[in-house]
């Protein structure tokens, strides 16, 4: 039999400016969460924990995390702050859906840890792959894949890396037409992927050409990717060297050149807007005490 609670622990609500978003919203609002499982659900007062065993599963609004196990805990005024999920774990928006074999989502931080071989994140533009671990940060709209990932758009045009930084539109709106592109630094208006950087072991393959180097960076409103770094472009039997590129991906033309400043371009870094990422362990340990008159969960 079916286990349904409509939990006093578990009030929020997903607000429609957040309904495409994977992000669970804060306390005080209407919309319960609701936790359902196959194999029974177990309260530990106590500790301010509920666990739902066997196909297991969390919704609120229009986004939900289902697993094999999951593991709410709460504090005294009754306000979920942390939520692990392990086994054959899914997490779906309207838009996205991140997939793994193990997760834990902070709600305060609106931040989803992904482990697994591989972990995912589909959106409407693109998608996001690695074979480590896969951190979402829904506040700040970006992705940070590690460990052999890659990302790429609806026409499987892909940019790979040891670890690859995604940066999404917010809800809402899409790009002009004809419009250049916004700087990393600016907003996104769409729930998708439009921006990609990568770092270490970076490749990119067009139509006629493979393309390695050190760091990259592709737009995928433009379909134009820099490549920074010891630059090597194959096309055919014949291999080119240099320092920066710029690649058309769409129309496979490549311009190469010895660097950055010749090409009149910045050099490619780490954003800083992921400077400082600190993200949660995935492995439940025991429920820490938490105030109920604060506002964050103890890490």
């Amino acid at each position: 039999m079916r286990i349904l609670v409509l939990a006093a622990v578990c009030a929020a609500m997903v607000s429609p400016a957040y309904a495409q978003s994977l992000k669970f919203q804060p306390k005080n609002t209407a919309q319960p969460i609701e936790v359902s499982a196959d194999n029974g659900l177990e309260l530990q007062q106590e500790a301010k924990r509920a666990i739902a065993r066997g196909n297991a599963k969390l919704v609120q609004g229009d986004v939900s995390v289902v697993a094999d196990e999951l593991i709410a805990d709460y504090r005294d005024d009754n306000d979920i702050y942390r939520v692990f999920a392990t086994g054959h774990v899914t997490m779906k928006s309207a838009t996205e859906t991140a997939t793994g074999e193990a997760a834990v989502y902070d709600v305060d931080k609106a931040v989803l840890v992904l482990t697994g071989d591989p972990v995912t994140l589909v959106s409407a533009d693109g998608t996001v792959t690695a074979h480590k671990t896969l951190q979402y940060w829904a506040n700040e709209r970006v992705a940070v894949a590690e460990g052999n990932a890659s990302a790429g758009d609806t026409q499987q045009r892909q940019i790979q890396g040891d670890k690859l930084i995604a940066f999404f539109r917010e809800d809402g709106t899409s790009p002009q037409k004809g419009k250049k592109s916004a700087s990393i630094n600016e907003p996104r208006n769409r729930g998708d992927i439009n921006y990609v950087q990568a770092f270490g072991n970076v490749r990119m393959k067009t139509a006629t050409e493979d393309i390695h180097s050190d760091r990259g960076a592709y737009n995928i409103d433009t379909s134009v990717a820099t490549l920074d770094g010891n630059v090597r472009i194959t096309r055919d039997k014949n291999q080119l060297n240099g320092g920066f590129a710029v690649v058309n991906v769409k129309g496979g033309v490549s311009k190469l050149f010895a660097s950055a400043a010749q090409a009149g371009q910045p050099g490619m870094r780490d954003s800083t807007r992921v400077k400082a990422l600190i993200a949660p362990d995935t492995k439940p340990g025991a429920a820490p005490p938490v105030d109920a008159n604060t506002t964050k969960a103890k890490q």
